[in-house]
């Protein structure tokens, strides 16, 4: 799995397969060895196929784009102050994207939930 921006027109055949070609390269000097007549299943999910998939924003696994200093405190809460009982768990909320922080968010709301 690589890192890659969120879905905004751009060829994400061209970029796929740059990004294939440059993670088999790396591998085959690691390894010093060429996988790729090994592989014998591969799928690509980039962001149009996310999108499609999910109806996520532009393709994007953790919510919005989290690159600038503020975005932490920007994040929405785990809760709705208009739904009574509408709770939120993810990488798009607090405390942020990564399986630990998703995790994190999970106990929140179920902290949350047993307070209740």
């Amino acid at each position: 799995m690589i890192n890659v921006p969120s879905h905004v027109g751009q060829d994400w055949t061209a970029i796929t397969a740059a990004a294939r070609k440059h993670i088999l390269g790396k591998l085959q000097r690691i390894l010093g060895r060429d996988i790729e007549p090994l592989i014998a299943c591969e799928t690509v999910l980039d962001p149009v196929l996310i999108e499609t998939r999910t109806s996520s924003h532009g393709g994007s696994l953790y919510g919005t784009s989290s690159n600038n200093r503020f975005a932490a405190f920007l994040r929405h809460k785990n809760f709705s102050d208009d739904i009574k009982g509408l709770y939120f768990c993810g990488g798009s909320v607090h405390p942020g994207g990564g399986i630990p922080l998703c995790l994190n968010s999970a106990k929140i709301v179920a902290q949350l939930i047993s307070e209740e």
